[in-house]
């Protein structure tokens, strides 16, 4: 308790928004303008409305994507709803629609997963707690919790770089290979030291980047090195808006007054409910314990991907992999070859295959869509086979355990471990 009352008091006092609401009004014009990118491109429908399957997230079967109209309609709003967190209308409502809509799109289905997305859930999320007014001073518990939310990231993203492949340069030197033939830095990226040198550094400035943000004599330098970092990302990776998500959210490191306009915010802060420390604490041992689970779990987590989401293990693999389907009557013996891209769209398939319960899951589909034919009783079994940062292919799964008998969300004793 005196551990909770100490954070109160430091947690109660005030301080300028300024930093926070350019970091709001900022995140609201990157969701809005990557609605808009959604829309404009066709992958609206390419993503939630052509594909005949989804795969859901456990808990989450329900939530599916509905006709065309109605995706269309659930990017606009969220898409307004992004240009509410700008313009501050109603305070915390914006955000909470904002959050709701966002994370309703993301649970839809898991192949289309990434970190930054469910990062964008969770900042929605913060703002939607704060309920920030323009001109309103905030707390200290408001810039702190966001401090910790982009500094997980960070030191996570480091972290789980510290393992065999990204020391020995992969997969970085494979990927810096295919770019070999790039006009200017191609012969740079491309030379055969380059992918382990920037493996070092990437590791370095994972590490390093929060400490230095967070003091005040290396801030400038350090920010200016997350400027060169995320621009050499947005260069080298397909990865969407995260590196000017990531620049936008570590201007959060800075002065909380570093951009406010006037010397006095007329608005003094809201009183701080006796409920955020708690609810600040819980949401740190959260954001610390989830990445963390990945560390209790057996096998590679590259090759069993146990752990790999809401860890923030950013690329570190470069995998491939084939899957068949082998569908099996257990009264009639007839026997069916099945190939998923029959029913799945290209980037569904490719990320299926190296997924092991995605696998498990599209097992059980099947299983459901063939009781109308023969018996009605059918045993799947797969032959996947993946290759993990170069690797030699190895066999993913057990192709002798029938996977529609499995619980794909309980123990997953059918991945067979990575042999180095």
């Amino acid at each position: 308790m005196a551990f909770l009352s100490t954070l109160h008091d430091r947690w109660s006092r005030p301080a300028s928004s300024a930093s926070l609401q350019f970091v709001q009004v900022s995140f609201g014009l990157v969701m809005a303008a990557e609605m808009v990118r959604y829309l404009l491109f066709g992958w609206v429908q390419a993503y939630y409305v052509i594909p005949a399957y989804h795969f859901s997230y456990p808990g989450f079967s329900w939530l599916q994507p509905g006709t065309e109209v109605a995706m269309v309609g659930l990017f606009v709003f969220v898409g307004l709803m992004a240009l509410g967190m700008v313009w501050g209308v109603g305070r915390r409502w914006p955000a909470v629609l904002f959050t709701l809509g966002f994370g309703a799109i993301f649970l839809m289905d898991q192949a289309y997963y990434q970190n930054h997305l469910y990062l964008v859930i969770l900042v929605g999320a913060l703002f939607a707690l704060m309920g920030l007014r323009r001109g309103q001073q905030a707390r200290l518990w408001m810039i702190d919790l966001m401090r910790l939310q982009v500094g997980v990231v960070y030191v996570f993203g480091g972290l789980a770089k510290i393992n065999e492949d990204w020391l020995a340069g992969e997969p970085m030197t494979q990927w810096m290979a295919i770019r070999a033939d790039w006009a200017v830095i191609g012969p740079i990226v491309g030379h055969p030291g380059a992918g382990l040198w920037m493996s070092i550094l990437g590791l370095l400035f994972d590490l390093l980047i929060v400490p230095l943000l967070l003091w005040s004599r290396t801030r400038r330098w350090a920010f200016a090195a997350a400027v060169i970092f995320h621009a050499a990302n947005a260069v080298l990776f397909k990865i969407g808006v995260f590196p000017i998500l990531m620049l936008t959210l570590t201007t959060v490191f800075f002065s909380p007054d570093w951009c406010e306009r006037s010397e006095r915010q007329a608005v003094p802060a809201p009183k701080m409910p006796l409920w955020v420390p708690t609810v600040c604490v819980l949401w740190a041992l959260a954001q610390v314990g989830v990445p963390m689970r990945s560390w209790t779990m057996n096998g590679h987590t590259a090759w069993t991907e146990e752990g790999h989401r809401f860890s923030w293990r950013m690329k570190l693999r470069s995998k491939v992999g084939r899957v068949v389907f082998h569908a099996v009557d257990k009264k009639r013996g007839t026997h069916k070859v099945i190939k998923p891209e029959d029913e799945l769209t290209g980037y569904q398939a490719r990320r299926m295959a190296t997924r092991p319960r995605m696998i498990a899951q599209y097992a059980h589909h099947l299983a459901r869509r063939l009781k109308s034919e023969g018996s009605g009783h059918w045993a799947v079994h797969v032959d996947a086979r993946a290759s993990l940062n170069g690797r030699t292919p190895q066999t993913l799964m057990d192709p002798t355990i029938d996977l529609a008998a499995q619980d794909f969300n309980g123990p997953a004793d059918w991945i067979v471990p990575l042999q180095d």
